[in-house]
Formats: structure tokens, sequence, C-alpha cells
């Protein structure tokens, strides 16, 4: 069995007593899930370190989708992060959960090359597309790797959204939303993309689309076109 996996599906009970020791947990849309296959890639917003442990708790206990693989960055911001890496804490932490690590600089082509093979061997990559914690309760631009990666190796996408709120008399809410699998064409236009993925995060995470089309009936997810309207580029001109 992967060793992975089976790091990953012991942090369960440590998972759930953290996070509802800590936090209110609302997990949306946990259903999709259960109903799709891998290989196929995760976006989601960034809004703290302890964003890839509460996936432990999305999957639930027993689930087919383990062991998920973190793309990270090894330098980052904060300096007590840089030393916990210099120290091997970090890198010991990041082979325990399946963390592989990209380089700025190093080129798109160069740091997709691993999730490229994780794909290839049937495996499930999580992407913070924006490439670092938003703190201002606002989800930042997304860089293109995601949408280069789904578009070379045919991978759908599941948006998911995390959102904090204000804490209460102990514990903050920390809700996920989870959407439904997007399909990206080959040869689409990584930058329409990228802004496609950024609206369906942010709709998850404002619950705009998930609730007017259950309101209206109609299905979530599906193909998304390689073309974008006029209407939809003055939007995000």
């Amino acid at each position: 069995m992967n060793p992975l996996r089976i790091s990953q599906f012991v942090t369960w009970p440590l998972a759930y007593a953290y996070f509802h020791l800590l936090y209110k947990p609302e997990i949306n849309g946990r259903e999709v899930l259960g109903r799709i296959k891998a290989p196929f890639i995760i976006i989601v917003n960034h809004v703290g370190f302890m964003d890839s442990f509460i996936f432990r708790l999305v999957l639930g206990l027993h689930t087919p989708h383990l062991p998920l693989r973190f793309m990270g960055v090894a330098r980052f911001s904060w300096k007590r992060l840089n030393f916990l890496t210099d120290i091997g804490v970090i890198p010991f932490i990041y082979g325990l959960f399946g963390v592989f690590v990209v380089v700025p600089g190093r080129g798109l082509a160069k740091n997709l090359e691993e999730a490229k093979r994780i794909i290839a061997d049937g495996g499930i990559v999580v992407i913070y597309p924006e490439g670092k914690i938003a703190t201002d309760h606002a989800i930042a631009p997304f860089k293109h790797g995601a949408a280069v990666l789904a578009a070379e190796t045919g991978a759908p996408i599941l948006p998911v959204s995390f959102k904090l709120g204000e804490r209460g008399f102990l514990r903050k809410p920390f809700t996920v939303n989870v959407g439904e699998l997007i399909h990206v064409p080959a040869g689409s236009d990584p930058d329409k993309v990228t802004l496609s993925f950024h609206d369906a995060v942010a709709d998850l995470y404002d619950r705009k689309v998930a609730t007017v089309k259950k309101a209206a009936g109609m299905p979530l997810g599906g193909m998304m076109s390689p073309q974008i309207s006029a209407k939809e580029q003055e939007q995000h001109a």
C-alpha cells in the first residue's frame, strides 16, 4: 500500500479533533466526491497553513481519494517558516503528507513535471492557484499553472472554496464548498481558463452559482468552452 495513503489516512482523528475544537467546520457538496474518479485536479483558495489538513475532513474517514498530492513551495515570506525549512521540519512534513515542491523562477514547464507524472499515474493534485495565503477575506488573482496542467493532461478540475468567518465565543466558522468538475479542452487559452477558474472558486466562496443553479433545477459543472463571450471579456477587463 502507498505509504502516503497510510500517513494521510491515520491523520483523520487528529484533523477531526483539531478542526472541531478550534473551528466550526461546515462542508457543503461533499457528495460530489462520491461520484467522481481520479485523476483530477483540485483548485482551492488559500486561507491558512491548516488548509491542506482540512481536506482530510472533506474526504471523510473512508475515501478512495487518498493520497492527495499538494503543490507547495519551500521558501516563504515569513522568516520563521524559512527557519523551519532550513532545519528540516518543513521537508519532513512535506514528505509525510505528499507535498511536492515547485520553485518560483524555474519555469512553468519544469514546475509542472511532477504534477503531470502524478496525474499520469492516476493521482490527485491539489493546487492553490493564488500562490500565497490571502488574509484579507478576498480571493487573489490566480496563476496559470492549474489551467496549463488541465489543458495538457486532460484531467478535470474540481473547484473548492475555503472561507473563514468571524470568531464567535470560542470557535471560528470554517466553510468548505465543493463544486462540480470542470473539463478544459486541449488548446484552451490559459488566460481565459485561469479567469474562469477564479470565477468558479469565487462563486463557491460567495455561494452564488450553486444557490442559483440549484434553485433553477440546472445541472452543476460541465464542459468549459475555450471561447469566452464578448460580454464575459468586458466583465473581466
